[in-house]
């Protein structure tokens, strides 16, 4: 094992911040939360080196329990769940919930290349290309920091996903179970059309709000069903519902995002690869049958490639892509069996 994969006693570079802090159902939880000053240089795939590179995470849970490593898609951030309430996988994570906070350590990251804390592309900041596998070395160096022996389980969401499979790649024996959702070990070719056009879009409008917003609009819709749009939208005669939808949420997306991290986050997705045959850890594959970014053919591939410890959950839902996000029951269910059927 070399330097890069083995666990080091070396202390996190950058003083972290540790605190209880009641969340909004007024239960009390151990947070821990800093900036990682990754290994320099920090030589990304491309052949670039990112110059003082940080990784900004955060922990919620005691600090001598199990931990869970939870990695969402390109808007998400370290914030798996906050002490507002205002974590992106709060349906999932908290005390008393299947990401139990009282049971397990949760740890999220941002991302390199996004608009958070991590070293990002925003602004007239010149950015290079950073790969699913560039982000799961940064992950790693953080594990190594925190003095992470085994990492219980570690589930990943969409472009999370990707990052999943490349860090447990790299993890080998010290990831105990994968859950992947709605990923695949590779792009698929309606997701390479829909993000071609969404630069297209950023381009044309020269990267401002307006332009990110209905570049984002777009996804939203495709990451849905058109049965799940009809359903929700269908008896607003005035026809503004589904309008109104959209625009609220590019617009809500263009006021924390940045274009320039759009584009790198979609690119790194888009440049996504690995053979599911590497990944030795036992794995549950998520997958949803309307999903039109990661298709269902695409996930029956990643498991039939990946071999015996692979299997594959299939459900059907008018969220489409976002049923990772909306059919809490159903995601519950298959992360609580991971958790129990974890080594």
């Amino acid at each position: 094992m070399n330097d890069e994969t083995s666990m080091s006693a070396e202390p996190l570079r950058k003083t972290t911040e540790v605190f209880t802090a009641p969340v909004h159902t007024g239960t009390q939880i151990h947070w821990q939360q800093g900036v990682l000053e990754l290994p320099q240089p920090f030589r990304l795939e491309c052949g670039a080196v990112l110059e003082d590179a940080r990784l900004a995470w955060q922990c919620a849970g005691p600090a001598d329990a199990p931990l869970i490593v939870a990695l969402g898609g390109i808007s998400a951030h370290r914030r798996v769940c906050a002490a507002d309430g205002n974590g992106w996988w709060e349906d999932q994570c908290g005390a008393g919930k299947t990401l139990d906070t009282n049971r397990f350590r949760v740890l999220g990251i941002d991302w390199l290349g996004g608009c958070d804390e991590s070293s990002g592309a925003r602004g007239d900041r010149e950015f290079p290309a950073v790969s699913t596998a560039d982000q799961a070395r940064a992950v790693l160096a953080l594990l190594n920091r925190l003095g992470v022996r085994r990492v219980h389980l570690l589930v990943g969401a969409s472009y999370g996903g990707n990052v999943a499979q490349q860090l447990a790649a790299l993890l080998g024996e010290r990831v105990r179970r994968l859950v992947l959702l709605s990923a695949a070990h590779r792009p698929a070719q309606f997701g390479l059309g829909l993000r071609h056009i969404q630069r297209a879009i950023l381009e044309l409008g020269d990267a401002s709000a307006e332009a990110l917003a209905l570049a984002r609009s777009l996804a939203v819709l495709c990451y849905r069903t058109t049965e799940g749009v009809e359903q929700r939208f269908a008896s607003d005669e005035s026809r503004d519902g589904v309008i109104g939808w959209l625009q609220h949420h590019g617009t809500s997306f263009a006021r924390r995002f940045d274009p320039k991290a759009y584009v790198c986050l979609g690119r790194s997705l888009d440049e996504h690869c690995i053979d599911p045959a590497t990944i030795r850890a036992p794995t549950t594959l998520f997958a949803v049958r309307e999903d039109l970014t990661v298709p269902l053919s695409l996930l029956r591939e990643y498991a039939d490639r990946a071999g015996a410890h692979c299997e594959l959950v299939e459900i059907s839902s008018v969220h489409g892509h976002d049923a990772f996000l909306k059919e809490a029951d159903a995601v519950s269910q298959v992360l609580a069996t991971a958790l129990e059927s974890a080594p």
